[in-house]
């Protein structure tokens, strides 16, 4: 009997634990929510059912779609997405821009963490610097991730061609932008 009471509590707790809420908002490699590389850019509507899709053309003049902005319930841009042609009747996600708070990894991050959150946490693959920003690469999530450049030491900001190293990026620097790349599974 005390097995039966042990093996019935251990399952409320994995239940509880794995109510959905979470995995909704869950940014994995590959994977945000339910979104995979899988997913069907016409099924959008139907996993993402408590957001509004904004109206968009697939069949547009070079046979690409623009972004595919999806609105919270609150109305505010909270993802956009880019869509992958694999056919003519195939198209899929290739990637898409975090914008809303919710959406995070196990360990924290997300579009309000601040550079301490990615450094603490994450291998930072690769750093490449722009005109404005620095672009950090994160394999182990499959992200790209923008920091503004006004927000590093002044010695950093004007030249697009010195080398950025990580230690040199300030713990406080916020997101700018965050995206995730998909990779094709097949």
């Amino acid at each position: 009997m005390k097995l039966l009471s042990l093996f019935g509590s251990l399952l409320l707790v994995l239940l509880v634990s794995c109510d959905g809420s979470t995995s909704k908002t869950l940014i994995n490699k590959n994977q945000l929510g339910q979104l995979t590389p899988k997913t069907e850019i016409k099924d959008l509507g139907t996993i993402l059912e408590t957001d509004s899709i904004a109206v968009f053309d697939i069949e547009t003049r070079f046979g690409k779609t623009e972004e595919i902005e999806i609105f919270d319930s609150e109305g505010k841009i909270s993802l956009i997405v880019e869509p992958k042609f694999k056919s003519d009747t195939l198209v899929t996600i290739d990637e898409i821009q975090i914008l809303d708070t919710r959406y995070k990894t196990e360990k924290g991050l997300g579009i309000d963490s601040n550079f301490k959150v990615i450094y603490k946490n994450y291998k930072i693959n690769n750093i490449q610097n722009s005109i404005n920003s620095v672009i950090l690469s994160i394999n182990a999530i499959g992200a790209y991730i923008v920091i503004d450049k006004k927000h590093l030491p002044s010695e950093l900001r004007f030249d697009s061609e010195i080398k950025i190293e990580a230690n040199q990026i300030p713990d406080e620097a916020p997101i700018k932008y965050f995206w995730l790349k998909f990779k094709d599974l097949d």
